[in-house]
């Protein structure tokens, strides 16, 4: 049965995520232009020719039981987003992002939400449009400026208890 352009993008980029080398998550990106060709792809690994945390077999977050979503600057990995965006360029402007992921311990595809380094990137790359699968399967379309705002506002409130 033939998919929709958004499920076969989100497909191609939850294959990408299992080129992932993180042990907690792993996700994958593909940028694609107005024409729907692939400009590039990315997924979650440590820097070029750098050891990965499948190499070293283990991960410094998970040892020191750091929470979902928090000190992404104490991670190996460069995110599946940048990786994408680093190889697109300036091609990258007008595109659609498609993001996929999965929980590496169960393979349980999961809801991804680009990270507010990634979400800043997104938008001064030219991103138009970006496309998230879901962990029900399905996927939602958001505007890169309104997940800006949005992380933005999740940034700023951090420090507040």
């Amino acid at each position: 049965m033939r998919t929709n352009r958004h499920q076969y993008f989100l497909d191609l980029a939850h294959r990408c995520a299992h080129q992932g080398t993180c042990l907690r998550r792993n996700f994958g990106a593909i940028i694609v232009d107005e024409f729907n060709t692939i400009v590039s792809t990315g997924y979650t690994g440590a820097p070029r020719k750098q050891l990965d945390c499948t190499e070293i077999k283990k991960c410094w977050r998970l040892e020191h039981r750091i929470p979902s979503g928090s000190h992404y600057e104490k991670c190996r990995s460069v995110h599946a987003e940048m990786n994408a965006l680093l190889q697109a360029g300036k091609h990258a402007r007008n595109c659609t992002l498609y993001l996929a992921g999965y929980e590496v311990e169960n393979e349980k595809t999961t809801d991804i939400w680009p990270c507010y380094l990634c979400s800043k990137m997104i938008v001064n790359a030219g991103i138009r449009t970006i496309i998230m699968r879901t962990g029900d399967g399905q996927y939602r379309e958001m505007d890169p400026v309104h997940l800006y705002q949005m992380r933005s506002r999740e940034s700023m409130n951090e420090g507040q208890g």
